[in-house]
């Protein structure tokens, strides 16, 4: 269930947007249990490689002020 928080942050997000070449990613919530049901401590779970991508700036500026388009 969500509350008034979670969605003022979800709106929060949406507005933002990132300056230049950056993105703006959310990393995947990482394994806690295992198809065992065995519960793993935060030592062995291991770092989260993978991300959603929210936001993606327009692009960064070259000498001559063009803009270079981000490419993900």
């Amino acid at each position: 269930m969500f509350c008034e928080f979670d969605i003022f942050q979800a709106a929060l997000i949406k507005r933002f947007v990132p300056l230049f070449d950056r993105i703006l990613v959310e990393r995947f919530a990482p394994e806690i249990k295992t198809k065992g049901g065995v519960l793993l401590p935060e030592k062995s779970q291991g770092k989260v490689l993978e991300a959603t991508v929210l936001a993606v700036g327009p692009g960064a500026r070259n000498d001559v002020c063009f803009i270079i388009l981000v490419w993900l």
